[in-house]
C-alpha cells in the first residue's frame, strides 16, 4: 500500500471522528428511522379501576425535550389488548389510555399488564419505553 492512501485514510477516519465529537448529542440516522438520542420517556405508569379491574384506564407520565407524537400501546398477559395515539409539547406530560374490558386472567395472579409507549419526531426520530404494571387482579373479567 503505498503512503498517499494510507495518509488520506488516517485522514478520514480522523475527520469523521473529529465530526462525531464536535456533536456528542447527535447520532446518525439508520435504515430504520430509529435514533439513539433519547427526546421523550415515561417517568412512572399506573393502573386505575372502577370496576374491580373489568376496565381500567392506563397513566403514563413522562418528560420531553421537543413537541412530539406518542402511541401508547397495552398489552395484557402477553398480546396487544388496546391503544391510544396523541401529542405532547415540551417538557412533563401524563398520557392515558382506556382499557374497556380487560380478558379472563390466565394466572392467579391476575392479569399481567405492560404498557408500550413510543414517541415519534418528523420522519426519523423515535423513542420507545416500557412500563410494567404488573398483575391486576380481576373480578369478573370475560374479555
Amino acid at each position: 500500500m503505498d503512503m498517499h492512501r494510507t495518509s488520506k485514510a488516517i485522514a478520514c477516519a480522523a475527520t469523521g471522528l473529529a465530526l462525531l465529537a464536535v456533536a456528542p448529542g447527535t447520532a446518525l440516522a439508520t435504515g430504520t428511522g430509529v435514533e439513539a438520542w433519547n427526546f421523550c420517556g415515561s417517568t412512572s405508569a399506573s393502573w386505575s379501576t372502577s370496576t374491580q379491574g373489568r376496565s381500567g384506564t392506563v397513566t403514563v407520565t413522562g418528560e420531553c425535550a421537543i413537541d412530539a407524537n406518542w402511541r401508547m400501546d397495552v398489552y395484557v398477559n402477553g398480546e396487544w389488548w388496546v391503544y391510544s395515539t396523541g401529542k405532547v409539547k415540551v417538557g412533563k406530560h401524563t398520557i392515558r389510555t382506556v382499557a374497556p374490558t380487560m380478558p379472563k386472567p390466565n394466572d392467579r395472579r391476575g392479569n399481567y399488564t405492560y404498557a408500550k409507549i413510543t414517541y415519534t419526531a418528523g420522519q426519523t426520530w423515535k423513542n420507545s419505553w416500557e412500563e410494567d404494571l404488573g398483575y391486576l387482579s380481576c373480578r369478573g373479567c370475560t374479555g
